[in-house]
This record gives C-alpha cells, structure tokens and sequence, in this order.
C-alpha cells in the first residue's frame, strides 16, 4: 500500500473558515483557505493542481492554497468570510491527477472531519465511501469519499462549504485527509465502492 506522497503522507490540513456576514457567492466573498504541501518524491502516485483562481500554488512554500479571503493574490482585497446559515458548493477546486505513474491505476481516498466541508465531483467520477454511491453534487456530497483516476487521467474535485448553525466569527478547524493506493492494494473499507 503507497500513501500519497506529497510530503503529507496522511494529509492533515488545517481548514480555517472565519463566518462573516454579507458574503456574496457570485464574488466568493469568504475568508477560509487549505494548505497542502506538495514536494517533489520519486514515489509520487498523484498529483494535486488548482483550476479555479481562488485555489492557487504558493510560490514561496510549494502549499496548494484555497483561499477566498482578502489575502488572495488572485483576488487581493476581496473576502470577509461566509454567511452564517448558508451553503457554498464550487465545482472544479482542484484536480487529482495520475500523470506521474505509466500503467498503474489509482484508488484516491479524501476525507473531512467535519460535515461543514464535504467533496464530490461533479462529473460522476467520486463516490461516498460508507455506501459507494455517486457523490456528484452538494446534496451527494460527503465527508470521505473516493475514486479511481486511471494513468494520465483527471479527477476534479468539488467543495460543497455548510455554514447552517454558524454564527458571525465562528472558525471551522478541520482536519482533512488524502491518501493513493495502487489498484488492488486499497484497504477493504474501499473495495468496489470508488468505481473499480
């Protein structure tokens, strides 16, 4: 069994999300961004890249970053956080790719330790772990699902953000996770539920 190795073998991702009120969706107007170090490793199985602006490499420290507040150097300025009571779904974040390994199929497991921050593909490519159904919208999303990227495939992934209950200046701390297995070595928790 290979882990992903992009210096995060076991990513765990600090996710702060600061609530604020009057977020806009159609500007992005949130405060909350991911961090994951990507480094250079001959026993790479995937790789991770930002398609839409506010997912972005960090040129100074190699850290994929999802970042909607004012610290966006795509959008500097912009971005006060979230509104309580809402739910944000962004299509295409960042895609896993397999381009790194010839003739070797990938099994990819993310997770999330938190039902604020679930994934899905909207292409019909990701599945929820606990049943193996599509996960291919934000009323599909989930916490902890998976996929199989076949060699020189893409699968982009989705964020579907729930901030019901949250109030002005909460913080979501949130510990997410991503994990590659050569096909036929994933655990059995993953078997015939990631589209194999």
């Amino acid at each position: 069994m290979k882990k992903l190795a992009l210096g995060i073998f076991g990513l765990l991702v600090a996710f702060g999300l600061v609530l604020g009120a009057g977020a806009n969706f159609s500007d992005y107007n949130a405060s909350r961004s991911v961090h994951w170090h990507i480094v250079p490793d001959d026993n790479e199985l995937i790789d991770l890249t930002p398609i839409q602006p506010y997912a972005y490499i960090d040129d100074v420290t190699g850290v994929l970053v999802i970042d909607f507040s004012v610290n966006n150097p795509n959008y500097p300025g912009y971005g006060n956080g979230i509104s309580p009571s809402s739910e944000y779904n962004f299509d295409e974040v960042f895609e896993v790719s397999n381009d790194l390994w010839e003739n070797m199929t990938i099994v990819v497991r993310i997770t999330s330790n938190s039902t604020n921050v679930e994934f899905y593909g909207h292409e019909g490519d990701v599945y929820e772990v606990a049943t193996g159904a599509i996960a291919s919208s934000s009323d599909t999303a989930d916490e902890d699902v998976c996929f199989v990227v076949t060699p020189g495939d893409t699968v982009k992934i989705g964020l579907d953000l729930s901030a019901d209950g949250d109030s002005p200046g909460d913080i979501w701390n949130v510990a997410m996770g991503i994990k590659a297995y050569r096909l036929g070595t994933e655990p059995a928790a993953l078997v015939g539920k990631c589209g194999q």
